[in-house]
């Protein structure tokens, strides 16, 4: 396989993990404002803190608002973090990827591109909005169905598991940091009355409410919420599970072995965490840390199979 086609493939799953779970917050995070009263803690900005845009938006915006933050996050083409812009690029790497991907995958994709080109205009709309965004994520399902089940089981399909694996851990670790900041502060209305509406708005951002009652059947306590999002190896959208995966395509991939050192490494920091013996202001330092060591891996990826020759020079 050449370098760039591994590449584009490797961003085409990373991108289409990014539309997924971009589309299933903000819907969820939308809900969970109609659940609360207005307050300080917990708005719309909140998404573009999850995000990590700040600047980005105060660069294009001058107010906080909803529609200006549905704007930037859906429909920004200048902000590369869009999800408007995460569909365009996904489009391009199935587009230039055709003859290692199932023709129905490009088929979906350039389907799903349409639909959102058609009804961006009305994102405005919070019931058409929200309509949307499931509709999104719905496709998305759909999409990764097709690559699992008319796909070999071959390079092309480990470097798709591996960019799945690598954007879904990061994506979870940026809404695990941002629950845990706003759960840490004692003083804020959100830590002492609306705790449990908050983690259960987390699971339901990840999917993962109906496996966390069977695997605790217990209130929804930071310690145990926490516990099962970070450490359990059994569900797929924990971080455990995610960077375990992570390694286990990596390793049918030829060179891998830095790679594999690194990965191995997060997953063994991630499998001694104790929520018993760690703050919620400690579980922010560690997802930040936790990104950064993501991030490493993606370099270390680019290096060894994109950029090879690069690298060597």
């Amino acid at each position: 396989m050449l370098s760039r086609v591994g590449e584009r493939i490797f961003w085409l799953a990373r991108y289409l993990e990014r539309v997924e779970n971009t589309s299933r917050l903000i819907n969820v995070h939308t809900s969970l404002l109609m659940d609360l009263p207005q307050h300080r803690d917990i708005n719309w900005y909140t998404l573009v803190t999850i995000f990590d845009a700040k600047n980005d938006y105060f660069d294009r915006y001058d107010r906080v608002n909803e529609y200006d933050i549905m704007h930037f996050l859906l429909a920004d083409t200048s902000y590369g973090g869009s999800l408007v812009n995460a569909l365009f690029s996904l489009r391009e790497n199935a587009r230039t990827s055709l003859d290692i991907l199932p023709e129905t995958l490009w088929e979906q994709v350039n389907e799903l591109h349409l639909m959102v080109k058609g009804e961006m205009s009305s994102i405005g709309n919070r019931r058409r909005r929200q309509n949307l965004l499931l509709a999104i994520t719905e496709r998305c399902l759909g999409i990764w169905g097709i690559i699992a089940n008319h796909m070999s089981r071959n390079y092309a399909y480990d470097f798709l598991l591996v960019g799945k694996y690598i954007e879904r851990a990061d994506m979870t670790s940026r809404i695990l940091e941002m629950t845990s900041i706003l759960v840490a502060d004692k003083d804020s209305e959100i830590s002492k009355q609306y705790e449990g509406i908050l983690w259960g708005t987390l699971l339901r951002a990840l999917s993962a409410q109906q496996m966390y009652i069977q695997h605790n059947a217990s209130t929804l306590k930071a310690d145990k919420v926490l516990t099962f999002l970070i450490t359990d190896t059994t569900f797929p959208r924990s971080l455990s599970f995610a960077v375990k995966a992570l390694g286990n395509y990596l390793h049918y991939l030829p060179r891998s072995e830095t790679v594999l050192s690194l990965q191995q490494d997060v997953l063994n920091k991630l499998q001694d965490y104790k929520a018993e013996d760690a703050s919620l202001a400690m579980t922010h330092v560690q997802m930040d840390e936790l990104q950064v060591s993501l991030s490493a891996i993606n370099q270390a990826i680019a290096k060894n199979w994109f950029y090879p020759d690069y690298a060597t020079a």
